[in-house]
Formats: structure tokens, C-alpha cells, sequence
């Protein structure tokens, strides 16, 4: 590439990276507004998956259990594996907990197809499989297994292992709930306010909201707030979702706590409080919320905590929030709480980028342009900058760059990077 017009993109890179780390804009007027600014990316992010428990076993010690379990008895078997899962009366171990509650599973104990089920869909002392997870849920669902029922409506609703089908996770959801799961109460209210295998229906999403409610669940709390702040199916009022927000808070729904966390931060809605501001933060991190994570890198990174900052951050980046993976990548490329390594931080600018962050896909698309540690790339250069110029919140500067960099590259080069751009999609890389 031209030295001029290398230097030229390399300009717009170091001010960007200059800004990289700043921190998100805030300025919610109420707990309700707050609580849009943490919105997960997913609906079902906040429900968590359940794994059935251990059935009371009658066994003195693990060896009493363990002999008859290998004596074939199926309701040892199932103690035995379920001892090795949760590290009961034995060292955890996994790949164990498999062996015995396939056993137990062959022979038809419902609550160990449950567990053998939870197991292979999170990968756990068998190899990741939601097939064999929505098969073995089946049999024990089948059986009338409330928590594999529930478990089986969210493979489902996610469309993990099987066909998406709204439908039948509502009909699992309806066997749960009519055993009193109220995970499966608060999940048929989220089907009928989205309007997802029934009609849309606010009334009814609500009751059965207050139906889970009642049973202390936490996720019907929160949605019931959602309601009032929407004014869907209730009057309007700010100040019951307020209070439903905060009691979801309470009894640890992760969206809830991230928002009251940045109410008390704001002041908005609450009396300015910092120290419970990164009380509820942490609160949702510590449950895996990936946006809390994150904001609490922003903060850490704001106050100059840069090795805190990029904790928080990794933790992020490893469930696959685009946030985290900027902003670590951002670590790495400044050298603030991270060794630095242009390296490192483009592999992770490569992730946050096929995740959909346009700051990333900006810094990506001028490194393949400029050659500076990758391989000079005018083609893959032009079309993450494309992407990012393209998307809702363009970066500032990227439709520059764009056209700085097609002025150098040939026509048959333009048509190949056109081309990748019409075809790429979020969770994709280019090419």
C-alpha cells in the first residue's frame, strides 16, 4: 500500500485506540431506564437451566452404595453417579458421575436421564452433544421428570439438539408447571408476552408471572416489572416496576441486580450510592451476567484498576460478550492490565468483530489494510471496515477509511470484498 495512505489509516487507528477503553455513556432517569441499558441479548438469558437433584438415598456410606451399585441395583447406581456429580461423599468427578447414571438411565431411573441428560448438554464428563441431552430429557420427561421437562421445553425454546419449536417447549413447560415448577410457570408467561406458540396475551403472560411470583421466583419478578414499566396488560406505573425490578434483585435475578446496581451508580430512582451500585454489579457477575461483567470493567478501568478492569473483562470475553472481547483485546494492544501483544489483541478484536462490535471490525479491517501485524490484506481490510461502516452505530471515521482503502485496491478486488460484505452475518467470520 501506498506509505502515505498507510500512514494515513494508522492515524485513524491510534486515535481510536487512544479512545478504545472509555467507558459506556450512562444517564438513566429511572431504575426502569437503568434497566434497558443492561438488557441481555438473549430473553432466555436470564433463566437458569436446572439439573435435577439428588434423590434421598438411604446409604450409610458411599461404599455401601457403591457395592450395590455394582451389583446392579439402579437406584444405587443412581446415588452412586449423583454422589460423583456433586462431590458428595466422593471427590467430584464427572466422567464417573456419566458411567454410573448411564447405568442408572439404561434402567430407566427417570431422575438419572435427567442428570445423563444435563450432562451431555453442558459437556460435562461426556462429550457436548444436545441431541443426546434432548434424548435423554425426553425419556425422563416422558416419565413425568418435572426438571426434565422443564429442561426439555428450553432445548426447545432455544432450538439446541432439536428443531426451535415454541410449541412444544410450551407443552413441556405446561407438564412442569402442573407439577408446580414455577421456572416453567415463569416461562409460559414469557411465551404469551411475546407472543411465541400462542397469541400474544399480556392478561394471561401476567398471571401466570404471578403464579411463579408467589413461589419466590425471581424471573417472574422481574418480568412482572417489565409489564408495569411497559404499561402491557396493567396501568402503567414506574414506581410497581420499580418495586417488582427491585424485588427480582432481591431474589437474584442477574438483570435486575445489574440494573439496581446502576441506579444506585446513577442516582437515578434511588438515593446515589456507589458502594451498593458495585455491590449489585458484582451480585450479577458473580451469577455470570456478561453485560454486569463488563460494566464492571468499565468501572475498574475508569478509576485507573486496570488489573481488575481486565479480570472482569476476561470473564466476559469467555462467555462471548463482544464487549468484553473489545476491551480486552484493547488491554492487550495499550499494555494497561495486560502484557502487551498486538497479537493477543487482535485475536481478540477477531472474536469481538465476528461477534458484531464495529469498533472491533474498524481496528481489524485497518490492520489487514495497513500490513502492520498482519498479513497485508486489501480485500479482508475493506470488508471489516465495510461491516462497521454499515452497521447501526458506525465508528466515527470508517466510511473514510473504507474509501481510502478502495482507492488503492483493483476492481477485481472490490467485487471480492463487496461480496464478502453482502454475505456476512453476526457469529460469522469473513470469507
Amino acid at each position: 500500500m501506498n506509505s502515505g495512505v498507510c500512514r494515513s489509516i494508522l492515524v485513524v487507528l491510534l486515535g481510536l485506540l487512544a479512545g478504545c477503553a472509555s467507558t459506556p455513556e450512562t444517564g438513566p432517569q429511572t431504575l426502569t431506564a437503568a434497566a434497558a441499558r443492561v438488557v441481555p441479548g438473549s430473553p432466555w438469558a436470564p433463566v437458569p437451566r436446572l439439573i435435577a437433584p439428588a434423590a434421598v438415598q438411604a446409604h450409610e456410606n458411599f461404599t455401601a452404595a457403591h457395592a450395590a451399585a455394582v451389583h446392579g441395583d439402579p437406584a444405587a447406581q443412581f446415588t452412586v453417579g449423583s454422589d460423583y456429580l456433586r462431590g458428595v461423599n466422593v471427590r467430584e468427578d464427572d466422567q464417573k458421575a456419566a458411567i454410573w447414571l448411564r447405568k442408572a438411565a439404561l434402567q430407566g431411573v427417570g431422575a438419572a436421564q435427567c442428570d445423563l441428560g444435563y450432562l451431555y448438554e453442558n459437556g460435562r464428563g461426556v462429550a457436548q452433544d444436545d441431541r443426546r441431552a434432548a434424548k435423554w430429557y425426553g425419556k425422563a420427561a416422558a416419565a413425568g421428570v418435572a426438571n426434565s421437562q422443564y429442561n426439555l421445553g428450553l432445548l426447545y425454546a432455544h432450538g439446541f439438539g432439536v428443531a426451535r419449536n415454541y410449541g412444544v417447549a410450551l407443552k413441556w413447560f405446561r407438564a412442569a408447571a402442573a407439577q408446580g415448577d414455577p421456572d416453567a410457570e415463569a416461562l409460559i408467561g414469557f411465551l404469551y408476552r411475546k407472543g411465541w406458540g400462542v397469541p400474544l396475551d399480556d392478561q394471561t403472560a401476567l398471571l401466570w408471572f404471578q403464579k411463579a411470583a408467589t413461589q419466590g421466583d425471581a424471573y417472574a419478578d422481574e418480568n412482572i416489572g417489565a409489564l408495569y414499566e411497559d404499561g402491557e396488560g396493567v396501568a402503567q406505573s414506574v414506581s410497581r416496576a420499580d418495586r417488582w425490578f427491585r424485588r427480582a434483585a432481591h431474589g437474584g435475578d442477574a438483570l435486575a441486580q445489574a440494573a439496581l446496581g446502576l441506579a444506585y451508580l446513577d442516582g437515578q430512582g434511588v438515593s446515589q450510592d456507589r458502594a451498593r451500585g458495585i455491590f449489585w454489579l458484582r451480585q450479577a457477575a458473580m451469577r455470570g451476567y456478561t453485560n454486569a461483567q463488563d460494566l464492571l470493567g468499565d468501572i475498574d478501568q475508569q478509576q485507573g484498576h486496570y488489573a481488575r478492569a481486565v479480570k472482569w473483562y476476561r470473564e466476559a470475553a469467555a462467555a462471548g460478550n463482544p464487549n468484553g472481547e473489545y476491551y480486552l483485546g484493547a488491554a492487550y494492544q495499550t499494555g494497561e492490565g495486560a502484557p502487551r501483544s498486538s497479537r493477543e489483541a487482535l485475536a481478540w478484536f477477531h472474536k469481538a468483530a465476528i461477534a458484531g462490535d464495529p469498533l472491533a471490525q474498524l481496528l481489524l479491517g485497518v490492520q489487514y489494510a495497513s500490513g502492520r501485524v498482519l498479513p497485508e490484506n486489501l480485500e479482508l481490510g475493506y470488508a471489516w471496515v465495510a461491516v462497521a461502516a454499515a452497521s447501526a452505530q458506525p465508528p466515527a471515521h470508517a466510511r473514510q477509511v473504507r474509501h481510502l482503502i478502495a482507492a488503492h485496491m483493483t476492481a477485481a478486488q472490490l467485487t471480492q470484498a463487496k461480496h464478502w460484505v453482502s454475505a456476512w452475518r453476526v457469529g460469522h467470520d469473513i470469507k
